[in-house]
């Protein structure tokens, strides 16, 4: 397993993200001298982004690029797969499509949480379970060599696909080869999940392609009240070896965010 920080896209404008934000090169040196091998990109408007500025950034650090957040087209711009209002539906396929276009700039893979939406009153949800199907569908057909990763949120953020075993059966149903799963162990212990069983149940359908951490309350690692050391064990057991990315508030600032966050992470990774 590798690790990676997350870092807010100038297009993010939201200052209260669970992510540094700051300049292009010089944020992206700092994640790579603090020792992070790779950094996820928190999106908000991806076709708006200075792709240029990226792509020379993370040649110069070495970074790898594990995946694409895309919850701030839903936490900013308020956008999402299952809006009632048709015209928003396709702005939130653009927006995908156009994270789907960079992701695949670094053969990163492509996160899908808070932008498929909610169940609306009035709105039979299985009408919303097919445009977010549709949606899915479509942008997976269009970018076949870009893998998204379905996110399962909690009840505080979603109201539908909160589960594990939920979004494991919209996976199987999509039923298309780059369409898999990501977990967030933040998500998976708010539903009252256990970790390592859901890992369990994602990496038997072999479709557990990335992994969040945080520490409670989205504090930086260490700060917080979670058994960190348990997740990384479950981690392990599922033979799990690809990226996992650190996503928290940059409490009290991200200096100490980014640093604290990786000296606790540090020894489970034999760095």
């Amino acid at each position: 397993m590798k690790l990676a920080y997350m870092y807010a896209t100038p297009d993010v404008r939201h200052s209260q993200v669970t992510a540094i934000q700051g300049d292009i090169a010089p944020t992206l040196a700092q994640i790579r001298q603090v020792g992070y091998e790779g950094v996820e990109f928190l999106v908000c408007d991806p076709a708006t982004i200075d792709v240029a500025a990226i792509q020379k950034a993370v040649r110069d650090t070495g970074l790898d690029v594990p995946a694409v957040c895309t919850g701030e087209v839903y936490g900013e711009a308020r956008l999402s797969f299952a809006d009632t209002d048709a015209g928003k539906r396709q702005q939130a396929r653009d927006r995908m499509k156009a994270a789907m276009e960079f992701a695949g700039r670094f053969g990163a893979a492509v996160n899908v949480g808070r932008l498929r939406g909610r169940y609306q009153e009035g709105v039979d949800p299985a009408q919303t379970l097919e445009w977010i199907s549709q949606a899915i569908r479509e942008c997976a057909q269009e970018f076949p060599d870009t893998r998204i990763v379905m996110e399962p949120v909690n009840h505080l953020y979603a109201n539908c696909l909160m589960g594990t075993q939920d979004m494991l059966d919209f996976v199987d149903s999509v039923a298309l080869p780059n369409v898999g799963i990501m977990l967030d162990m933040v998500h998976i212990l708010i539903e009252g999940e256990d970790v390592g069983a859901s890992l369990r149940l994602a990496q038997e359908r072999q479709c557990l392609w990335h992994f969040h951490v945080s520490d409670s309350d989205r504090l930086p690692m260490g700060d917080g009240s979670y058994d960190i050391g348990a997740v990384i064990k479950a981690l392990r057991e599922v033979s799990y070896d690809d990226y996992v990315t650190v996503e928290t508030f940059q409490i009290p600032d991200s200096q100490h965010a980014i640093q604290q966050s990786y000296n606790t992470l540090r020894p489970y990774f034999g760095a």
